[in-house]
Parts: structure tokens; sequence; C-alpha cells
């Protein structure tokens, strides 16, 4: 099998948790819905192409950043009495503003895996890396690229034992082998189309369990990429 190793570097960056408003928290790394997403509008995809992604990453610290916030009315008539306008363009619309908390992580390193099913569009996508803006967590975390260590390569698989040099979201049937202690995710992995903005998305999840670098992986067949580096993929 061929995959996209992709490696990141993001200064400070928010991957968000699904339902926190006022204090925005953060995963630990990106989710497999984020990956997903980048991907796609990498390659300008309008409908989903089936993938398999591996995530690890580590970063130095979490700091927690203060951002003030506008939110504009969808419809300036659903709120007639609301006194805050603000002029966008030639248009006049009613918006509300506050204060809110944002963790942030700080010198974030990640290194993805990405294998279509359709292996065409791998190689369209190490292109796209190497080539486009790469948006990861919010509009505003961008991300360099390695270009050293991005590249296609072969994922094979292997039983020798292995220290883990990243943070990495692994399968619970290999924590439980290995008996590895970590903090267990139901990440999103995509949503169903919609066809509309007011249409609610229905998410696909996975199971995922966070482990911390430096644990050991002793008895289990793992997968491998052509530099060594451990593949953990997930697929919908």
């Amino acid at each position: 099998m061929k995959a996209v190793r992709i490696k990141l570097y993001q200064n400070m960056v928010n991957y968000r948790r699904e339902l926190s408003y006022g204090y925005v928290q953060t995963y630990p790394l990106p989710t497999p819905s984020m990956i997903k997403g980048m991907a796609h509008a990498l390659l300008n995809l309008n409908e989903y192409q089936n993938l398999k992604i591996s995530i690890q990453g580590n970063f130095a610290s979490v700091v927690t950043n203060m951002q003030k916030v506008y939110k504009f009315d969808r419809d300036r008539s659903s709120r007639p009495n609301n006194p805050y306008d603000v002029i966008i363009g030639t248009s006049r619309k009613t918006a509300t503003h506050g204060v809110m908390f944002v963790d942030e992580l700080v010198d974030m390193e990640l290194l993805l895996h990405i294998a279509f099913e359709k292996e065409e569009f791998n190689e369209r996508l190490l292109d796209a890396v190497c080539q486009k803006t790469v948006v990861l967590g919010r509009n505003e975390d961008i991300a360099r690229v390695d270009l050293e260590d991005t590249s296609i390569v072969e994922i094979t698989s292997s039983n020798d034992e292995y220290r883990l040099p990243y943070n990495i979201y692994l399968n619970p049937e290999i924590c439980k082998k290995e008996q590895l202690e970590g903090t267990y995710y139901r990440l999103p992995f995509y949503y169903e189309p919609i066809s509309s903005f007011n249409d609610k998305r229905i998410f696909k999840y996975i199971e995922a369990v966070y482990i911390a670098k430096g644990n050991k992986i002793k008895y289990s067949d793992i997968l491998v990429d052509s530099n060594k580096n451990i593949v953990n993929f997930f697929s919908k």
C-alpha cells in the first residue's frame, strides 16, 4: 500500500472540540474529520473520497488565549432591536460581540499519513500540499510543510518492537493488547452530505485512544512506512 506522508509545523493552533464555545478547548491532535477536510479542500473535491488516515504529533505546551469575537446575524430582521450595527462592503449587518478564551497548542509538529482508496488521489494530494497553502484547524491556522519529509511512501507490516516517538491516536484493540493507558476518544471522521447551511451534519465516528510518546509497542503487528515511522490507519 502507498500513502502520502505529510510533515507539518504550526506555531499556535486550536483543534476545536465540539460543544466548547465561551471557552474553546482543543484536541491534543487534529481529528480524522479535520484531516479529511484538509485533504479534500486541497484537492477541490466536492464529494467524499474514501481514505485512511494516521495521525501523530508532538507539541511543546498549551496556552490559553483571550480573543474578541464578533458574531453576525444571518438575517438582520431576526433581531431588529439589536443596537450593534456594522457595515460590510455596501451592506449593513447586526452583530453581537464579546470575549472568549481559546486553548492553543504551541509548536505543534504533525506527522500524517493519508492513503486514498483511489491511488491517483495520493499523487494529486502530494502535489497540492507542496504547492498550496495548507490550513488545519481554524481558518487562521496555517501550517508550514516540511518538504524534505513529505512524500509518497510504501506502507508495510512489521512485528518489531517500537518506542513511540510521537503522541498518537491508536486503535483501542492495540492498546488493550499492549496494556497501554491513554485518553479514549470518539472522534468524528466524516459527515453525510448536506444540501444547505441549515441542515444538520450527521457525523460518523471512530474509536481511538490518545497515547503519549515514549510508550512501547512490543506484541502487536503494526504498520510502518519506508522510514520506519509507525502508521496507525483509521477509516470509516
